[in-house]
């Protein structure tokens, strides 16, 4: 049988909300071998989600539906499934204890108008939700499932493993071998990865793709062979060829990496950070157990902060200026001695699109990093708008410092 993906919501069409759910889907069914055929974007109208339905299952294809079985009146799913299948919808009981139980486990209230959500079609099996209060369905039409989940993409996410998948295994053979490795690149722009693995170099296997995902380039190995050894090889080629490049593989993220060394290393560091904002920090405070190491992050934005917090003289400001070598120095060294920390970073520059002159033009950034070693600063020079300097500066930075926490 083949497999379509159907998504519900005007909110999807007009630009409101980003679709997420169908890559989700799609990434999740690969990983299981199986391929999705098709895949549709509907407003919510019950005739056209009906009629939708309708020509899936004389297909004879399997509908994987996302959306619509909210509360509110514009969630018309449950309706246009029993409209297409020609079955009536009854208040299911067990979906009805299902949202009653999860309203009672988060200590809120039962709002009346939530038993919409228990009204399903009569002959549909009811799926859990254990992450929300829309409970899902699946209904058998001409020996041919439709699968019915939330559209709150964490919702769908939970349920489409924990259930959906689970079926889908004891009803359909997959097709294609999961074999998959993702690597991430930093610091090469993707014609130059792309110069720097040509196909020839890779088993016939093995097919290679790029994305981009700023500031990284995505490296994917595909392989519709039967060997891991495969991909093994062309692992080693890619991370051969593209050596400290690779900065992070699979699920992880650049921040997660350096994360794990400071962990590893049992080793303390401190932030000073004009143009990011605090963009470091946050990428880091979001991992939980990043107390073990980070001891403090000042945002020095303006140089009377410059002078206060980190000691930098005023003298200095308006001689080198606080977009300098002098100054980085000065904001990395000064933080570092007052939170007493093995390591610090510190940043400073013009983001943009404001402030730049011809000696500094916007891009201009200073990296300082300080180690129990040594205090070393970095000119660097970035390209794009205001947001994209910020994460490229933040990324160079925590990049530097896991290669010096990983320096092989």
């Amino acid at each position: 049988m083949k497999i379509a993906v159907v998504t519900i919501g005007d909110e999807l069409l007009n630009g409101e909300v980003v679709d997420t759910n169908t890559a989700e889907i799609a990434r999740a069914l690969r990983c299981e071998g199986y391929e999705i055929d098709q895949a549709v974007t509907l407003s919510d109208q019950p005739q056209l989600i009906a009629a939708t339905l309708q020509q899936l299952n004389k297909q004879k294809v399997i509908a994987l539906v996302s959306g619509g079985l909210g509360p509110t009146r514009d969630d018309v799913t449950a309706r246009a499934a029993a409209q297409a299948f020609h079955l009536t919808l009854a208040l299911n009981d067990l979906a009805l204890r299902q949202i009653e139980a999860f309203f009672k486990k988060s200590g809120r209230a039962f709002p009346p108008g939530n038993e919409k959500q228990a009204l399903i079609p009569h002959k549909a099996q009811v799926m859990e939700n254990c992450c929300g209060t829309a409970p899902g369905f699946i209904i058998t039409h001409n020996n041919c499932p439709a699968f019915f989940m939330p559209g709150v993409p964490h919702e769908m996410i939970a349920m489409l493993q924990q259930q959906v998948i689970p079926a889908l295994r004891r009803l359909v053979t997959p097709t294609l071998f999961c074999g998959e490795r993702v690597l991430k690149v930093f610091g090469l722009p993707e014609n130059d990865i792309e110069r720097q693995l040509p196909a020839s170099l890779f088993p016939q296997s093995v097919a290679l793709t790029f994305r981009l995902e700023y500031p990284l380039v995505l490296i994917k190995l595909n392989t519709s062979g039967k060997q891991e050894s495969d991909l093994d090889e062309a692992e080693h080629i890619v991370r051969n060829r593209l050596k400290h490049h690779v900065v992070a593989s699979g699920d992880q993220t650049l921040p997660e990496v350096v994360h794990h060394l400071l962990c590893h290393a049992e080793v303390t560091l401190s932030l000073a950070e004009s143009c990011t904002g605090g963009l470091i920090a946050k990428l880091l405070t979001d991992l939980p157990g990043s107390s073990a190491y980070l001891e403090r992050g000042a945002v020095t934005y303006a140089n009377s902060a410059k002078h206060d917090w980190l000691g930098i003289s005023n003298e200095l400001l308006l001689e080198k200026g606080a977009v300098s070598t002098e100054c980085a120095r000065g904001m990395v060294t000064g933080i570092r001695q007052r939170a007493r920390t093995d390591y610090a970073i510190a940043v400073t520059g013009i983001a943009g699109p404001g402030g730049g002159t011809a000696e500094k033009p916007c891009g201009t950034v200073f990296i300082g990093l300080a180690t129990p070693q040594h205090t070393e600063v970095r000119e660097c020079h970035f390209s794009g708008d205001r947001n994209q300097v910020r994460v490229k500066t933040a990324y160079t930075a925590l990049d530097w410092l896991r290669r010096t926490l990983s320096p092989t």
